[in-house]
């Protein structure tokens, strides 16, 4: 039965929920923004548009949720609703879930269900390849084992699916298994050693199965300062041709908190995946992206972010194409304003560009929009 939730505010500053059904909170939210681009299909030539998002939504939550410390339960959902000023052909419905369960004392486990749908200009899956309707399903089950009070073995098999609707484009399935042995060297440093296995199924491609050896580090300088690294070598074998290639790939972050008000992130990493809109082409792709973030007063926050890629196309079949390399860098300044409790607003400016050897994947991109939120 469903029950009105209390008027205190829980975990501090957070709102309390709309209502409660036995002890999942219910929050629902609902946001509408306005765009505007003048290249909604990110080509040479380029098309502007005003495009109008509607997005209603719920999250759902119970036990230690918020931390996932403990036994939790979390999951959403959103629906993404976009209209075109002038171009309705354009117009598209897309719906995102999520969900995610665990809990457990020595040995803690967790699942994880995502299942994100957009009907965009995708840069990264599809090289600006048009507005293409593209659903990503993953799933992640993992598990912590404590070994002894300083070593912990990890281990995560996963399973993702991408589908795209345009019959230009290949749909791709990855299935993976992962397992790292954590030591505590300090309380402020970890180390980590693991290896992984996956396969490669892609559409109109040549599959490939891998091998990694991977190692980690995570360390915490201080209170204001994070370091998390992570390298290894890949081993990928492609079927049906021969053509077997060693990776160097690594995943690598900082936070840093300069002061009370003002925190920066950094992030880069390298790693490969199969094209999903080349066919007999991987993809090793190499990203920096950095955000600083400024609070102002009690409900300002100004953000900063941008970021780079090198996309590196290797072919895996005789197709006859020079495979498709992509410089790609973006910048983003947007602020953020708490205008109610429960009521926020932001705008942003975004600029995005793509250098190609292909020139049908070169793109200028400018956006301005505007958004407001409402969370129950």
């Amino acid at each position: 039965m469903a029950s009105v939730a209390g008027a205190s505010a829980q975990d501090g500053d957070v709102s309390p929920p709309l209502f409660q059904v036995g002890s999942v909170e219910v929050r629902p939210n609902f946001t509408y923004g306005v765009t505007y681009d003048d290249n909604i299909r990110l080509n040479a030539a380029g098309e502007e548009d005003f495009v109008h998002n509607v997005n209603p939504g719920v999250n759902l939550g119970a036990g230690d949720y918020r931390s996932q410390a403990g036994s939790f339960f979390a999951a959403g959902y959103s629906a993404n609703l976009l209209f075109f000023q002038d171009n309705d052909g354009a117009n598209a419905t897309d719906h995102s879930a999520n969900a995610s369960f665990g809990g457990g004392e020595r040995l803690s486990w967790r699942f994880d269900q995502t299942l994100v749908s957009a009907s965009d200009a995708d840069v990264q899956n599809l090289a600006a390849g048009g507005r293409v309707k593209r659903r990503a399903w993953t799933s992640t089950l993992s598990t912590i084992y404590d070994l002894s009070e300083k070593t912990d073995l990890e281990t995560s098999v996963a399973y993702i699916l991408n589908d795209f609707s345009s019959t230009a484009t290949f749909d791709s399935q990855r299935i993976q298994g992962k397992a790292l042995l954590d030591w505590e060297m300090t309380p402020k440093l970890h180390y980590g050693l693991g290896a992984a296995l996956g396969y490669d199924q892609v559409d109109g491609s040549n599959n490939a199965v891998f091998e990694q050896a991977n190692a980690r580090a995570v360390w915490t300088v201080s209170p204001k300062l994070a370091l998390r690294a992570g390298a290894g070598l890949e081993f990928r074998q492609h079927q049906g041709i021969d053509l077997d290639r060693v990776n160097f790939i690594y995943d690598v972050a900082a936070d840093w908190k300069i002061s009370p008000l003002t925190v920066a992130s950094l992030g880069t990493d390298r790693g490969v995946t199969p094209s999903n809109s080349i066919a007999n082409q991987y993809n090793t792709r190499t990203s920096v992206n950095v955000t600083l973030a400024h609070r102002i007063g009690e409900r300002y926050t100004a953000t900063l972010g941008g970021g780079y890629a090198l996309s590196d196309g290797t072919a895996t079949g005789a197709t006859g194409l020079t495979p498709q390399e992509d410089d790609y860098y973006f910048v983003r300044p947007a602020v953020a304003a708490k205008l109610a409790e429960r009521l926020s607003g932001s705008a942003f400016y975004q600029y995005r560009k793509n250098d190609s050897n292909n020139n049908a994947a070169d793109f200028n991109n400018h956006q301005i929009g505007l958004s407001l939120s409402y969370a129950f």
